[in-house]
């Protein structure tokens, strides 16, 4: 028996190569003779350094940086020949903030910017840049700022460093400064969301509530991706406010698309092409995922809608395994051949839920399997073949 099991994190809990470990040890006790492949996920989020590590090898950079309240932190890229893979969450990541520090105004892209610069410092020539778990809501200014690109105001003043609440108030952009050797690079930016640079699904109102930012400062950063919108599409002559996917990340995903030519992909189709999963799952008995929650927005290409999809494809069982699961997720066509089922038993507190995500995720992995093994008629069972 073949089983691929293929989770991304559970966020605040369990990394997605941790999440792995616990559901390949209760496979190994249902299935102690089958082949288990694991398949760690990441979407360009927290993690996904080491997703590809593990699938494509590369070594670890350690640098000293600015996170998103200009502080300097220490983080790491990976490099692989003249390749750079960056995680945005490294530098300008949610989890490096205390929760009253959480404000999308006064926080910055820099740190990406000064960790491209060393990347392309360093002899790399294509930058994978992963946008997922940002505190930001700058539009990429700060990035672009930390790579040579002055943005000004209406007084002519210098925008230093650069951050949300910056964007209403730029004029003029001056790129004269950026990097000459950022010409020769390719950058792609991993990220799996579609929305627009700005308006009621775009950066501000969609992603900026959930980074600390109030109604009114959420209306305020939206006129400002706005005006940054306007400015671009003067001084570069880009439209990017119709761009798919340029309100990734705060916007940072925008402002790359139109100052480093940046190619946005999908974060999830690149790391299974990577690691090769569609080979994997063609002769796989059945694949098991997983994540913190699963709800409306896990429908809109998240790494549990592309699996149902491709093991759809391929005829192969799939078993999604969460933390909380919204009730409309199973009337979803998307998952209409997919079990889905929470890994918490019953009502608990969220602290209970975090603190205890290891042994209840194995747990409910060994009953589903457990159940799984009662109603299949699987090849290969008898001892010895499985």
């Amino acid at each position: 028996m073949k089983i691929v099991i293929a989770p991304v994190s559970f966020k605040g809990s369990l990394s997605s190569i941790t999440a792995t470990h616990v559901m390949k040890k209760a496979c190994l006790e249902i299935f102690p003779f089958a082949r288990v492949i694991p398949f760690p996920l990441s979407d360009g989020g927290e993690g996904t350094l080491d997703v590809l590590k593990d699938f494509s090898g590369g070594d670890f950079v350690f640098e000293r940086v600015s996170d998103p309240l200009f502080r300097k932190i220490k983080c790491r890229w990976l490099k692989k020949g003249r390749t750079a893979y960056i995680e945005m969450a490294q530098s300008s990541g949610l989890m490096l903030l205390g929760e009253r520090e959480k404000n999308p105004l006064r926080t910055t892209t820099f740190g990406v910017g000064e960790l491209i610069k060393k990347a392309v410092s360093s002899g790399c020539r294509e930058i994978f840049i992963g946008v997922g778990g940002s505190a930001t809501n700058d539009g990429g200014i700060g990035a672009l700022t930390a790579l040579g690109v002055k943005f000004t105001g209406k007084d002519g003043k210098r925008i230093y460093p650069g951050c949300g609440k910056d964007l209403k108030d730029i004029k003029d952009v001056d790129t004269s400064g950026l990097m000459p050797v950022l010409n020769k690079c390719r950058v792609t930016v991993l990220s799996d969301v579609k929305n627009l640079l700005y308006g009621k699904k775009g950066a501000a109102y969609v992603y900026a509530p959930q980074k600390g930012a109030d109604a009114e400062s959420v209306r305020y950063l939206d006129r400002g991706l706005r005006n940054y919108s306007g400015v671009i599409r003067k001084t570069t002559g880009k439209d990017i406010s119709k761009t798919p996917g340029a309100g990734a990340a705060g916007g940072i995903a925008g402002g790359f698309v139109a100052f480093l030519s940046a190619k946005i992909v999908s974060g999830i189709d690149t790391i299974l092409k990577i690691g090769g999963f569609e080979e994997k799952i063609r002769s796989a008995d059945l694949v098991i995922t997983g994540e913190g929650k699963v709800d409306a927005q896990t429908m809109y290409g998240k790494p549990p809608a592309v699996l149902a999809k491709l093991c759809e494809r391929y005829r192969v069982p799939l078993l999604i395994l969460a933390g909380n699961v919204d009730d409309e997720v199973y009337r979803n066509r998307i998952f209409k051949d997919t079990v889905i089922t929470s890994i918490v038993p019953g009502v608990v507190s969220l602290e209970d839920a975090v603190k205890n995500a290891k042994r209840y995720l194995y747990n409910t992995t060994l009953q589903m399997l457990k159940f799984y093994k009662m109603s299949h008629s699987m090849p290969g069972l008898e001892r010895g073949k499985e």
